[in-house]
């Protein structure tokens, strides 16, 4: 999504905040959800609601009321997406047998990255494991937030983690990959965002930080714009825990990032290196109409920060 289409997204969005009226805050969060591709159960969608949240039991009735909502066992959609139903369904059933496992990987990963690259100051879950629809063949999805200088550096020790994920938890069926990095924000990138629209607020909304949350507090106070989407944003509360301690390659890792002109040679490095290994993880899915589709919807929703777009 470019500039020019997210500035006419906040120019018609801002005020599907909290002076909307119900109906509208409820489907234009449908319409952010099914971009993504699933229906929520009504609880979540409460909680999710564009403007702010509300109660299970105040939405339930009001959705009976809205002629362009369907809502089946619990679940709900835009008439016209029922077949995301089924497909969400089986998601959260799912995810309530699986998602002790994915979080289990998630904080594997994340401390072993702070333990090698103190260059990261957030960690965030994202995708299906933090929005609770996380299948068997999902990756466990993460947002970074690292500082200046050092995206492809980071990203590509992310990358190597990631192997050695895929080595140890690729059980059956050959090796695959385990772990995602969805989106990873520069400080200068976030500070504030180019992008005020309510996809973007809404990747916030669903990013649940393992380490670095009061950072994560910040990158929102310092994006106030987030609010007028999602105030939740403002109201959730994170754990914020101490990050694990340096690994010798950490110290190194650490040292690089302290001497400006060393820091640019490695980064540059890592980014051939990382490109090769997104180029080639792409071209082995040039022959998969479906998940050549998702990635450019990827590059289109990530725009202008999917990791290769500088």
């Amino acid at each position: 999504m470019g500039a020019g289409a997210s500035e006419t997204l906040l120019e018609g969005s801002l005020d599907t905040g909290r002076t909307a009226t119900l109906a509208e805050r409820t489907v234009r969060t449908l319409e952010v959800m099914h971009r993504w591709g699933y229906a929520p159960t009504v609880e979540r969608l409460a909680e999710d609601l564009l403007g702010g949240p509300l109660s299970a039991e105040d939405l339930r009735p009001a959705l009976a009321r809205m002629r362009d909502i369907t809502t089946q066992e619990g679940f709900v959609c835009l008439r016209s997406h029922e077949p995301l139903l089924e497909k969400s369904k089986r998601r959260v059933e799912s995810n309530k047998v699986l998602n002790g496992a994915a979080n289990a990987i998630a904080e594997e990963f994340a401390s072993g990255l702070l333990r090698i690259c103190p260059l990261v100051d957030c960690i965030a879950l994202s995708g299906s494991a933090a929005s609770g629809g996380f299948e068997a063949t999902d990756d466990v999805d993460f947002n970074l937030f690292v500082q200046d200088g050092a995206k492809y550096f980071t990203y590509s020790l992310a990358l190597l983690l990631g192997l050695k994920a895929s080595l140890r938890h690729s059980h059956t069926g050959g090796l695959r990959k385990i772990t995602c990095i969805n989106v990873l924000w520069t400080r200068r990138e976030r500070s504030p965002f180019s992008r005020r629209d309510e996809d973007l607020a809404f990747e916030l909304l669903r990013s649940r930080p393992i380490y670095g949350s009061s950072h994560f507090r910040e990158v929102i106070t310092s994006n106030p714009w987030t609010l007028r989407f999602f105030p939740q944003l403002e109201w959730t509360e994170f754990v914020d825990r101490a990050p694990p301690s340096l690994s010798g390659v950490g110290r190194i890792v650490g040292w690089i990032g302290r001497h400006p002109t060393l820091l640019a040679i490695v980064d540059r490095l890592g980014r051939g290196f990382s490109h090769a290994a997104y180029s080639f993880a792409h071209w082995m899915k040039r022959n998969d109409p479906q998940a050549m589709e998702r990635l450019a919807f990827l590059r289109r929703v990530k725009f202008p920060y999917e990791v290769f777009q500088d």
